[in-house]
């Protein structure tokens, strides 16, 4: 029967022990075994092992350098079960070390998607403009169950919504600046919330928020556009010309009656 030669501490892992088991054949193994171990099995010199039980130290042994590895990953942030998978695997650790550690990690609750969902939501509202449908999708890209991952809208607070979204809308308004016209640029930036992670009703309010800087916008858009179709069709003359710089108009969302005032007002004794 293996009996236990040896019990020596790790000089290189701290609260780790080195214990050296002699077969019957006399050939010697030394396994690497956590303190808490070394105490559960009551291990000491000149114990006899059953098969059993040298196999459980085996698993113990193995598995307790992948935990290592996930206490040092988990030293930086709060990692998802998924995310700690992945991060053991890219290590070359073994399936049945990565159970290991994992099953240890859940137990002492370091490792423990609720928390680190709800921890990822609320940095994620500190931090950042995101919304919580995009927070929901990289919750679920993180490995995270949907209905962790759904804690996004429950956290998350309409009126925080509401504040994120203005945010995030003022520094986006520059992309529609002079160029779009009021219908256009509101597709543009509703488009560009619920990207962000916002329900239409959330784009829709803070949207109608900004209405006196579209009807402005409206304006010197319009004289940019408008330059922009007579040059692309001067080619064209008379009634032709007209009625494409009025097309292209229009399909960029401008009012008829607008379209005609600038029209009316550029083309007088032209084409």
């Amino acid at each position: 029967m293996p009996v236990i030669t040896a019990i020596r501490t790790d000089d290189k892992e701290k609260e780790s022990f080195k214990v050296e088991v002699t077969g019957d054949d006399g050939q010697s193994v030394t396994l690497r075994i956590h303190e808490d171990v070394l105490v559960r099995y009551e291990l000491h010199k000149g114990q006899i092992l059953s098969g059993l039980q040298l196999d459980g130290l085996r698993q113990e042994a193995a598995g307790i350098h992948a935990y290592h590895a996930g206490l040092r990953y988990l030293a930086f942030r709060m990692r998802s079960v998924h995310e700690m998978r992945d991060y053991l695997e890219k290590k070359d650790y073994s399936p049945a070390q990565i159970d290991f550690a994992v099953r240890r990690l859940k137990k002492e609750r370091v490792l423990d998607d609720h928390a680190f969902a709800e921890s990822f939501i609320r940095t994620r509202m500190k931090l950042s403009t995101k919304g919580p449908k995009l927070i929901y999708r990289e919750l679920l890209q993180a490995g995270v169950s949907q209905e962790y991952a759904a804690l996004s809208e429950t956290l998350f607070p309409e009126d925080d919504q509401l504040e994120h979204a203005r945010k995030y809308l003022a520094k986006q308004t520059a992309s529609v600046k002079n160029k779009k016209s009021s219908a256009e640029a509101r597709q543009v930036l509703s488009r560009l919330l619920m990207q962000r992670g916002y329900s239409r009703k959330i784009s829709d309010q803070v949207i109608v928020e900004i209405e006196p800087f579209l009807a402005e916008n409206e304006k010197s858009a319009l004289a940019y556009q408008g330059e922009k179709a007579m040059q692309k069709f001067k080619k064209f003359t008379g009634i032709d010309f007209i009625q494409r710089v009025k097309t292209y108009l229009y399909r960029k969302g401008f009012p008829a009656e607008e379209i005609q005032s600038y029209l009316d007002g550029h083309t007088s004794g032209n084409h």
